[in-house]
């Protein structure tokens, strides 16, 4: 079987298209071609044709590419279709089926007139959809045992019977649900998982709400551990238990500043305010990631306060080729969600062995601009890497708690 993909299918799958041989119609390329220099075209569709492009061109001997010609119609004009891009696609499809691969054929669109289309020349079964593949990793297990396989993993608390990576999490549940114990493999055995709460001037006591499970891991995997991912939709915690710890350690002296590592893009599909006036510092503080700080500080006098004493550095990922961070730094980046692989790499690149850092965002939910999605999300290529290292640990978070409404929200 040969999946035929169609080009907004092949948009949509990326990198994870050369896992498998696969065929496109040249028709399909003159489109990327004509995507990439667009005047009309937004920027974001445009970026992810170029890099379609180049990942086409450094996989060449993973495809087919058949060639189009007008000969290819005879069958949409045999059923009085009128002739397009989209039918020119599907002509050449069906060309492919008939002379390279008959009846072995996957005719690959997410565009449903097309599908619909196809179906008077594919059978049902040889028509599919693309989905995005979604990396099912939390950083934890979560199991249910009964009162014989408790005793037996107890019994044997050396065995990795769960097959965790080095620092993944287990929450041990009853037979009734309940959470009974929670721990973490070490590549030799399970450690408990200790019980820790923070204090900072701005943030007063930091632990985990309501004796939330999800969040007793991340504070566990904060003092454990170098580098932390913590995921999760809005209003979960992440950004309250990321900062409550920079600043707890910053306030007894563990380390020397926050280094805020963030990318200022607009919300996805939200207008553009456009240019702002005054300073870096000044921009960033009227930004996402300013407006961020000071809700969760208090005010914004104290968060030029900290600037201006050097407590803490606002760092876009603009200005961050050739920066390297001081000794004994808390690197934050913020709202990671929006970063590609590029950029995370080179922030990560700029830490020292004495500074710990801290990686918050959801890549699953609000990422704002197609440049970071899918396969290219930076947040997904660390998770991917990092897990299994003995200074690495991620937490999924779960539960919404900064209101009511913003957890019937997470539904929408």
């Amino acid at each position: 079987m040969v999946k035929f993909y169609d080009t907004n299918a092949l948009l949509l799958k990326m990198e994870s298209l050369f896992e498998e041989h696969f065929a496109i119609s040249s028709v399909s390329l003159s489109e990327l071609e004509k995507i990439k220099t667009s005047a009309g075209k937004d920027q974001n569709i445009k970026y992810s044709a170029r890099r379609l492009l180049h990942l086409l061109d450094t996989h060449r001997g993973s495809y087919d590419v058949h060639i189009f010609n007008n000969n290819m119609l005879t069958p949409i004009a045999n059923k009085a279709l009128p002739f397009n891009d989209d039918l020119r696609i599907l002509a050449t499809a069906i060309d492919y089926d008939n002379t390279c691969h008959p009846d072995d054929t996957v005719f690959v669109t997410n565009d449903l007139s097309l599908k619909n289309i196809a179906n008077l020349f594919f059978g049902e079964d040889s028509i599919e959809s693309v989905s995005e593949d979604l990396d099912p990793y939390t950083g934890y297990a979560d199991v249910t045992l009964n009162d014989e396989q408790m005793a037996d993993f107890y019994s044997n608390l050396n065995k990795n019977m769960f097959n965790l990576y080095i620092n993944q999490y287990l929450l041990v549940r009853d037979k009734d649900g309940q959470v009974v114990d929670k721990l973490c493999w070490t590549g030799e055995g399970y450690r408990p998982i200790g019980y820790y709460n923070f204090n900072s001037e701005q943030f007063g006591e930091i632990k985990p709400m309501r004796g939330d499970v999800y969040q007793a891991l991340v504070v566990d995997s904060l003092v454990k551990n170098k580098i932390t991912m913590i995921k999760g939709p809005a209003g979960s915690g992440k950004t309250m238990l990321s900062l409550g710890y920079l600043f707890h350690l910053l306030d007894r002296n563990k380390i020397n500043k926050i280094v805020i590592f963030c990318n200022t893009i607009a919300t996805q599909n939200s207008a553009k305010l456009g240019y702002l006036p005054g300073t870096r510092d000044e921009k960033l503080l009227d930004s996402q990631i300013g407006l961020m700080l000071i809700s969760k500080i208090g005010d914004r006098l104290g968060v030029e306060r900290l600037i201006e004493e050097g407590k803490l550095v606002l760092l876009p990922f603009s200005d961050i080729r050739g920066y390297e961070t001081e000794a004994k730094s808390g690197i934050y980046f913020s709202e990671a969600q929006n970063l590609d692989i590029v950029l995370i790499k080179l922030g990560l690149q700029r830490i020292d062995n004495e500074s710990i850092c801290i990686i918050d965002g959801d890549s699953k939910a609000q990422v704002d601009d197609v440049a970071f999605s899918g396969h290219n999300n930076g947040m997904r290529r660390v998770s991917k890497v990092y897990r299994g290292e003995k200074i690495y640990g991620e937490i999924e978070l779960k539960n919404i708690y900064r209101s009511e409404i913003a957890r019937i929200a997470e539904g929408l």
